[in-house]
């Protein structure tokens, strides 16, 4: 005897981390006959905008609101003409007209294996922008299609590489954006060794750094050619008015970025109240403390374990009721209450402020 389930008392549905074939998500999905929304995140489940449509007649009749982003891995290296293909069967009254569910397909330069199906706005939070990547477009509004703004409103955290392959695209996108990620409040920049300046103006032309609330600035290996970039770029963020979390994190070489470290700590946004940094002098958590008053938790990256047990010793002398806990290669600090025979050493701390502080 065949057993029946049904949600049928389920209106509003979100699957993220999907990946499974069509026939399994309409499989699922008749088990949900009262969605009025739906939202899909995954992969490798390939939409046709005729398939869906005939489903949702038929077996989702008060379905309002359906977005979804997917991407699909293809086995052969996609054209211009395969996504035009895709996007032609999104293409009729039932989507443009009846919906009004408007929706893009693209394909990027460098990846021609891949490929993404996404609803307009596009409904993920995190996006992944690439300035060295030329996409194909398709799309069943070429006018929203158009419209940035509109078609990004929903993302607030960004995910930025920094390349040197990147410079030439800079230049060209600095001309043409303006605060194009208004609503970003959380950023991971990613910079590589050589990364242009010029990536800072482009930063602050797309997002309005005032709203940022966490970011990250990591490298593969931070030395001289990317430390000045790293200064200028937290030296920026004395405008994040809101900022909460910052993180600096080296996934190599760590030792290159010690010269800079004391530049690097008198440059830390005041506001911080999280933040994750390698150190390698005690003298730096001083020029931290000094800077950031509301500090409430520290991760520090720490390579030699006698210099792990000194910064304890110093925390436990100068905080009480201090936790700690060693993890992944950092000395987490849940910070207590300040006691007042903290060693500033006010002379030699504002005598780099004077030298690095703006």
């Amino acid at each position: 005897m065949k057993q029946t389930c049904s949600f049928s008392q389920l209106t509003s549905l979100t699957i993220e981390q999907l990946d499974v074939t069509i026939d399994q998500l309409e499989s699922f999905l008749l088990l949900t006959p009262s969605l009025i929304y739906l939202k899909l995140i995954g992969e490798q489940c390939e939409l046709d905008g005729k398939r869906c449509e005939q489903f949702i007649q038929i077996n989702l009749p008060y379905l309002n609101n359906f977005e979804f982003f997917i991407d699909i891995i293809k086995l052969v290296p996609q054209t211009q003409e395969d996504i035009e293909l895709i996007i032609e069967s999104f293409r009729n009254s039932f989507w443009i007209e009846y919906k009004k569910w408007f929706v893009a397909c693209q394909l990027k330069s460098n990846a021609l294996h891949r490929i993404q199906i996404y609803s307009i706005p596009i409904c993920k939070s995190v996006l992944q922008y690439e300035l060295d990547s030329n996409y194909i477009y398709r799309s069943n509004s070429t006018i929203l299609l158009n419209n940035d703004l509109f078609t990004i409103k929903n993302v607030n955290e960004l995910v930025l590489p920094l390349k040197l392959s990147t410079y030439g695209i800079v230049k060209e996108e600095l001309t043409r954006n303006n605060s194009m990620f208004s609503n970003v409040t959380k950023i991971n920049l990613m910079i590589e060794r050589q990364s242009p300046m010029s990536s800072l103006d482009f930063l602050t032309s797309i997002i309005n750094v005032s709203k940022l609330v966490e970011v990250k600035l990591e490298s593969y290996c931070f030395d001289q050619d990317n430390q000045n970039l790293l200064v200028k770029i937290i030296s920026t963020l004395k405008q994040a008015y809101s900022l909460s979390s910052l993180i600096v994190q080296s996934r190599y070489g760590k030792y290159r970025l010690y010269p800079f470290l004391n530049r690097l700590c008198s440059k830390i946004p005041r506001q911080t109240k999280c933040l994750q940094i390698p150190i390698n002098q005690l003298n730096q958590i001083e020029i931290i403390f000094e800077r950031c008053q509301n500090l409430s938790v520290v991760r520090f990256e720490i390579t030699r374990s006698k210099f792990s047990q000194q910064v304890i010793d110093w925390f436990n002398q100068n905080t009480m009721n201090s936790t700690f806990r060693r993890h992944n290669g950092c000395d987490i600090v849940w910070i207590g209450k300040k006691i007042n025979h903290i060693k500033d050493n006010h002379k030699r701390i504002k005598l780099d402020e004077n030298q690095f502080d703006s």
